[in-house]
């Protein structure tokens, strides 16, 4: 019986066999997140600056999925930076009906802006506004088209919104800094490029473009500015966050500053 009952447990002991490999199925990426994917990288080469690449993926995206209102503003931005003003024009116009409509006509306001017509540049950036009040990027727009046209009230208003909207976009402060040289008050125009460190190279980009505006010539400029003395009795006032430069233009004003409130 003991016999039996060692065989029989030897007999039902269990022996660990070979682990089965299996292949697991690759993931299979669905056509919506692959067309939402195709997307992302034109918007990635756009960013970069990498506008004929952006239209060479714009033609192969429209291979496999039809045009969209996004495609359609991406095309135009592209063809405009493109040197394609007229083509990218029709582009932004097919999306002025669809919730895209604030681009469309910050587009629109870009061309007529870089073709020399402020008026209407201001005009369509306002309209661009209404469509998207919050966009500091327009506000910033409207408000550099306003100083070209000397509109002081609209520039002023239209850039210390964007400063309190985007307190950390260095582009407005520049502007904003822009904004007081051609009002005549370089003190404030002083302390807003010390109190954002302003670098040398910024500092006088700003102050050339306030003297071609001006009709001053450049070279008035180009000597390091004196330290800003302030007027007899003037306070020092509470100046917004970081510098901006306007849309037009390349660069970056600076490092960003602690925010502050709008003058």
């Amino acid at each position: 019986m003991a016999a039996f009952c060692v065989l029989a447990a030897g007999g039902c002991a269990t022996h660990p066999s070979a682990p089965v490999v299996t292949n697991a199925p690759e993931p299979k990426v669905s056509s919506s997140n692959l067309r939402g994917l195709s997307l992302q990288l034109i918007q990635k080469m756009e960013a970069e600056q990498k506008w004929y690449a952006a239209i060479s993926y714009l033609d192969r995206y429209l291979k496999e999925w039809p045009a969209s209102d996004q495609t359609d503003l991406l095309r135009a931005r592209a063809l405009a930076a493109t040197g394609e003003p007229a083509q990218a024009e029709r582009y932004f116009q097919r999306v002025l009906h669809t919730p895209l409509a604030a681009q469309g006509y910050q587009g629109l306001g870009l061309i007529a802006a870089r073709g020399g017509d402020v008026t209407r540049a201001i005009r369509l950036f306002q309209r661009a506004t209404r469509e998207d009040p919050t966009n500091a990027g327009i506000l910033n727009d409207l408000g550099y088209a306003a100083l070209q046209g000397k509109n002081w009230d609209v520039a002023r208003n239209a850039l210390f919104r964007a400063g309190e909207l985007a307190p950390q976009d260095e582009r407005v402060w520049s502007n904003i800094a822009l904004y007081y040289l051609l009002r005549g008050d370089g003190f404030r125009a002083q302390q807003i490029m010390g109190a954002h460190h302003f670098s040398w190279a910024v500092s006088q980009r700003i102050r050339r473009e306030a003297n071609q505006m001006t009709g001053v010539p450049t070279s008035a400029g180009d000597h390091p500015p004196a330290a800003a003395t302030a007027p007899s009795g003037a306070v020092m006032p509470a100046f917004p966050n970081p510098p901006l430069t306007q849309l037009f233009s390349s660069g970056n004003a600076g490092p960003a500053t602690e925010p502050r409130s709008v003058p």
